[in-house]
């Protein structure tokens, strides 16, 4: 039987083979110095002797039914006499200090972009924790840096992260949702450690960010960038709505069970979800009983109403519509004469202009939710972070486009 090519599938700079054992669990592979290639510094490139020769075993790629090949290496001790360095001589393709071959370790970086990380480590045979600090190392070589100097507009948000409601401050390019920025926690200073990164010019450049408008950072984005336009963020204008109309119908609730009103208390407990969720997600059942209720009562129907409305108002695409429908639903709210309803609508009167920035800067909703869904899956799929660092990288991979989310495999 003759085999062609072994050599290349190991091939290794500066040594050859000097002897292949294959079995179904295990490829042994010995590496030998190739003697045709003389030792140099890796400082000054000069030819240097031997002083001490170790053998050692990294981990490479599975090969065929066996899970990992194993290969066996000289390393060299070398002491330069012109520049005075002593080194290891190893080869360029194995990564000495993990004792496992680089395009191993990119290998392992390809399963966990889209595997959890348990089960990319039993495919591999290696321990979770060994496929995460590989999977991490990877990435922190391979991902390329946020450009800053080409920034126009930031969308800014807090996420939980783990069960005891941690949190991180997230920054995205408002213009395709590439991730910035993470850091722990969701205070000012945590926005702060991303604007400390950029130079005054770059922060000249931007000149709108979307932000919650009820979070800790709008002071932040004011004292940072006096010059930049404010936009509130859609997705959070409506949950805080949905949290007043969650208030009236705890009211409501309350208001019924005072009167003794069985029939109707009973109608309005557990609806807060029929209330909120877009008619067309709720089920048939679901439907007729928020009719029901609607049909009864007169302040949740008109909240209700309303909550439609506003969502219509946050969906208009262009500056002058949104102008207009935004002054109508606020005359409509005042109006409605439901006392939490008017707070908000007041509130909402008094920074008009930063719901319009929205439209004005084309800053999508859709960009921010796309991320929420992509955080979720990252968090679920790592059964949390310890390692804010390692959830940046892992969370920048999926923001990015798909040709540069997962490194070659050859290097």
């Amino acid at each position: 039987m003759k085999i062609v090519g072994l050599n290349r599938m190991f091939s290794f700079d500066g040594y050859r083979i000097e002897e292949v054992i294959f079995s179904p669990e295990v490829v042994q592979v010995k590496l030998r110095l190739d003697k045709r290639k003389r030792l140099r510094c890796p400082g000054c490139h000069r030819k240097v002797r031997s002083e001490i020769n170790d053998m050692r075993v990294a981990r490479d790629m599975p090969f065929g039914p066996a899970v990992y090949a194993l290969i066996t290496y000289p390393a060299i001790r070398v002491r330069c006499i012109h520049c005075g360095k002593q080194s290891w001589l190893t080869p360029a393709e194995i990564d000495s200090h993990r004792r496992v071959t680089f395009r191993l370790l990119r290998y392992a970086a390809v399963l966990a972009k889209d595997l959890p990380a348990t089960k990319a480590a039993a495919l591999l045979d290696i321990g979770d924790t060994r496929l995460r600090n590989w999977d991490k190392a990877v990435l922190a070589e391979h991902l390329s840096p946020p450009d800053f100097d080409n920034l126009a507009t930031l969308m800014i948000d807090e996420k939980a992260i783990g069960q005891g409601h941690d949190y991180v401050t997230v920054v995205l390019n408002g213009q395709n949702g590439e991730l910035l920025h993470c850091h722990e926690g969701r205070k000012t200073e945590s926005l702060k450690a991303f604007f400390d990164k950029l130079t005054d010019k770059q922060k000249a450049n931007i000149h709108a960010v979307c932000v919650d408008r009820l979070g800790a950072y709008v002071e932040c984005v004011k004292a940072e960038l006096p010059h930049a336009s404010i936009a509130f963020d859609k997705f959070h204008l409506v949950k805080n709505f949905n949290a007043v109309v969650d208030e009236i119908r705890r009211d409501e609730w309350n208001k019924a069970r005072a009167e003794k009103d069985d029939r109707n208390a009973k109608l309005i407990k557990g609806q807060r979800y029929n209330l909120l969720r877009r008619p067309e997600k709720n089920t048939e059942y679901q439907q007729s009983r928020l009719d029901e209720l609607l049909a009864m009562n007169e302040t949740l129907n008109k909240a209700y109403v309303l909550v439609e409305d506003f969502r219509d108002v946050l969906s208009q695409r262009f500056v002058g519509h949104s102008k207009r429908y935004l002054k109508l639903w606020i005359a409509t709210a005042v109006e409605s004469g439901i006392t939490a309803v008017v707070k908000f609508a007041k509130s909402l009167e008094k920074v008009s202009e930063n719901v319009i920035n929205a439209v004005r800067f084309k800053l999508s909703n859709g960009r921010m939710e796309g991320f929420n869904n992509l955080f979720a899956r990252i968090i679920h799929r790592g059964c949390g972070y310890s390692d804010n660092e390692y959830l940046y990288l892992k969370l920048r991979q999926a923001s990015l486009p798909d040709e540069l989310k997962v490194p070659a495999l050859q290097k």
